[in-house]
């Protein structure tokens, strides 16, 4: 198995040591992961994003990666009998292009996995801004939000910055709960537009099974997206837990990879941004 969207303590929102994972890891038969620390470089949220190193918050704008860095590399040599990746879940922003350009060209990664996790500057993902999305993008109705959210998701895939998009349909977790069938319903006229213009572009999609964790049947993307998204021409899949304790390392990572192979697809793998053969027995 591997799983390549893992969150260590180096976000906050996090419970866990890069070696804690290597650990689990070996224990339920992963035998490849790639670290995903979150990364999220709006100055707009500058108060409310940081990086934890050693124990204590940081600005992401420190120079957090040289730890981060080390850490993998240590667990490298500790845990020789594990491949392990480092890799970045990058917060996509609009107009902050040239920023994340910037920090990837100074920082070597084996993996980019880029999100939206942010509207207008307002976490979509995140249960305590719950009020803010009530209070600012809620009124503005469903038909601007689900618009405004494939702006983003068509400029992240097209600005090249990123090896694969993570939860394209992360709205289910927040927004449809509170915005109901007429969100589902306007949805629907952006998906497959969407869909295809990514399938125009390098960037690939990932099968993030936290929404099975949730509670939820299906993984972020649902099955019908995966569908549609392998007809739209999208070929380059990862899969990851998004997992931010230990214990839900690899969690729905058999279901995401039997999706895959149900459509002839294997997950992608990545090494200093290239992709990799898949010569590990999955």
């Amino acid at each position: 198995m591997i799983d390549y969207h893992i969150h260590p303590d180096y976000s906050p929102d996090a419970q866990g040591t890069i070696s804690q994972f290597c650990q689990r890891a070996l224990q339920i038969g992963i035998k490849e992961l790639c670290f995903t620390t979150h990364y999220e470089p709006d100055p707009a949220r500058a108060e409310i994003e940081q990086v934890v190193v050693g124990g204590k918050k940081t600005s992401v704008d420190s120079d957090w990666v040289r730890f981060y860095l080390s850490e993998i590399e240590r667990c490298r040599q500790e845990f020789q009998e594990l491949v392990i990746g480092a890799g970045v879940e990058i917060g996509y922003e609009m107009g902050l292009e040239g920023k994340i350009a910037d920090f990837l060209s100074h920082n070597q990664f084996d993996f980019v996995l880029g999100a939206v996790h942010c509207l207008d500057h307002i976490a979509i993902t995140s249960g305590a801004e719950l009020n803010d999305f009530r209070s600012h993008l809620k009124p503005e109705g469903a038909h601007y939000i689900a618009r405004r959210y494939f702006e983003y998701i068509r400029a992240a895939a097209g600005s090249g910055l990123f090896d694969s998009l993570a939860h394209f349909d992360i709205y289910r977790k927040y927004i449809v709960p509170e915005l109901g069938d007429e969100f589902i319903q306007v949805v629907e006229l952006f998906i497959d537009p969407a869909l295809e213009f990514i399938g125009r572009t390098p960037t690939g999609l990932e099968i993030n099974t936290s929404a099975l964790r949730r509670g939820e049947k299906e993984p972020y993307p649902a099955e019908d997206i995966i569908a549609r998204a392998i007809r739209a021409g999208v070929r380059t899949w990862t899969i990851g837990s998004d997992c931010h304790r230990v214990e839900d390392l690899g969690s729905g990572i058999k279901i995401a990879q039997g999706l895959l192979r149900q459509n002839g697809l294997e997950p992608a793998r990545f090494k200093h941004r290239h992709p990799v053969g898949p010569s590990i027995d999955f």
